[in-house]
């Protein structure tokens, strides 16, 4: 057993946005600490989220939606991306990487994709401290694929549109 309280993949608990990002860098450093592969994901009330990922070789990476992988959520402006660039966040990538990106590898990092997420979580989502949120966390199982191919498969909303266009192309 590990450090981190997991709630489960199907369940969550509540939080204020406020509380969530207050308690951030914590949760961050536990899940960077903890023996397992966990998964922690905060979904606002608008559908949008942000989630975080320790690789088994310790990088930590927090994901932003996109508009690639919105799903019924709303929609990010031109001037939403444009202000999650600046703020250093990587660009979406279809298929393999289909939300807004940023990694560490080292403690001062982790700190520093914190701050880049209450950025992003107040400036761009537009998120009010006091807006409740869903906190889901998991652990996975370690995959002789590869960590990539384990969150593919975990993605919320890309992989129903990338199995029809396989099925698409295989199909031509």
């Amino acid at each position: 057993m590990g450090n981190v309280h997991v709630t489960g993949e199907r369940n969550g608990v509540t939080a204020t946005v406020g509380s969530f990002i207050s308690n951030l860098p914590e949760l961050l450093g536990a899940m960077a600490l903890d023996a397992r592969c966990l998964v922690a994901i905060a979904e606002f009330g608008d559908g949008r989220y942000v989630q975080f990922w320790v690789e088994p070789d310790g990088t930590t990476s927090a994901e932003m939606v996109s508009n690639l992988n919105i799903g019924d959520a709303v929609a990010l402006s031109r001037e939403d991306e444009e202000a999650l660039f600046e703020m250093g966040w990587n660009e979406p990538v279809p298929v393999h990487s289909p939300n807004w990106r940023v990694e560490a590898d080292e403690a001062t990092g982790v700190l520093r994709v914190a701050t880049m997420v209450r950025r992003a979580v107040y400036e761009v989502l537009r998120e009010r401290p006091d807006n409740v949120i869903t906190l889901r966390s998991f652990a996975l199982e370690r995959s002789a694929d590869g960590w990539r191919e384990v969150q593919a498969s975990t993605r919320v909303y890309v992989a129903a549109v990338w199995d029809e266009i396989e099925r698409f192309l295989r199909d031509q």
